[in-house]
């Protein structure tokens, strides 16, 4: 297993130290060390932070057992089509490589994650000993990252979701990246304009606030009764997506404040070796207590932040078989889809909301 992926702004600084070091020792500057000195300090200057994805695909899928064949949601792909997980980190691909990718699987999955890295690259992949919630999760990747950039900003995101418009999900992802940039200690969640008053999906009661280019979260509210997602959608309420973005610190100073002692297990083994730590984590996950990311944490915390992505997204939680088979199409067969070429995009290609 990597554990470290090297931060390219964290290359080109050490690579500055070093010439600048030379440059003092030798009194002199030569034009090649000039040339490479000033390649390195442009280079340096237009990197920003690189952006981190955590991806989380540990569920077991039983939900759709009836229509996967017992395949977990994320790993299942319809004949001639890609898994929800391949969709993922294809969507993810021009925002993030795969040094800085990082997927958080079961222990039973080894079987679908093996020949998906014969097709793709899809980074460092943790495997979980057990399923103890999507707390557990988030903060066994969190604390990976943090290991290897401690200032790292991450976009979490579930792994068995359908989207139609990429460009769109790229483009509010980056301007989450670009406010939290600017705000280092903020947590935004991408929310999307619902299209219904659906009943079976997590809602998030924003409130504008002048002079913001994001809204406050108000509140949550998971699976609202009939009358009450019509009120939520006829009061401008939005979709809960469990997309964020945030600094892995803002990551675990909410866990910490939330989840103390399941925060305090994961950071002891920071420190340990690789061997250890890989120990360490077994031991950990059989007792470990059960904890949801979004309810035991998201839900209590103050002074978050939402971005929502218009409905044009085309964003489902496909959480039942009716909407997977809407998503797949009436004859069941998803239209294939080209493997493109990555381009890198970069917070300067978002485009506003």
């Amino acid at each position: 297993m990597r554990w470290c992926g090297v931060s390219r702004r964290g290359i080109f600084m050490a690579g500055w130290r070093i010439f600048h070091r030379h440059i003092r020792a030798r009194r002199r500057r030569p034009p090649f060390c000039r040339a490479l000195a000033l390649a390195v300090i442009l280079r340096s200057s237009d990197a920003v932070d690189p952006l981190w994805s955590v991806v989380l695909a540990g569920g077991r899928g039983t939900r759709l057992a009836g229509v996967t064949g017992g395949v977990p949601k994320q790993f299942w792909a319809p004949p001639g089509g890609h898994s929800l997980l391949e969709d993922t980190l294809e969507r993810l691909a021009p925002l993030t490589d795969p040094l800085h990718t990082v997927t958080v699987v079961d222990d039973t999955h080894h079987c679908y994650v093996d020949p998906l890295r014969a097709r793709l690259p899809i980074g460092d992949v943790i495997y979980q000993p057990a399923d103890r919630g999507t707390a557990a999760g988030v903060l066994l990747a969190t604390c990976q990252v943090s290991m290897c950039d401690p200032g790292a900003l991450l976009v979490i995101t579930p792994s068995d979701h359908g989207i139609k418009n990429a460009d769109e999900f790229r483009a509010g992802v980056l301007a989450a990246a670009a406010h939290v940039r600017r705000h280092r200690d903020d947590v935004v969640l991408l929310g999307v304009e619902p299209q219904s008053a659906a009943g079976d999906y997590g809602w998030i009661v924003t409130m504008r606030v002048p002079d913001r280019d994001t809204l406050d979260v108000a509140a949550f509210v998971e699976k609202p009764a009939a009358a009450a997602a019509e009120r939520l959608f006829a009061t401008g309420a939005v979709w809960n997506t469990m997309v964020l973005v945030a600094t892995a610190e803002a990551i675990l100073a909410l866990c910490r404040r939330y989840v103390p002692d399941l925060a305090a297990a994961f950071e002891g083994f920071r420190f340990l070796s690789v061997a250890r730590r890989d120990q360490q984590v077994r031991s950990l996950y059989e007792h470990l207590p059960v904890f949801d990311f979004s309810s035991d944490v998201l839900t209590h915390a103050s002074g978050l932040q939402c971005l929502p992505w218009r409905a044009s997204i085309g964003w489902t939680d496909l959480g039942t078989p009716d909407r997977l088979a809407a998503w797949l199409g009436r004859d069941g067969v998803p239209a294939k889809k080209k493997r493109r070429p990555v381009t890198r995009q970069t917070s300067s290609d978002a485009i506003r909301h």
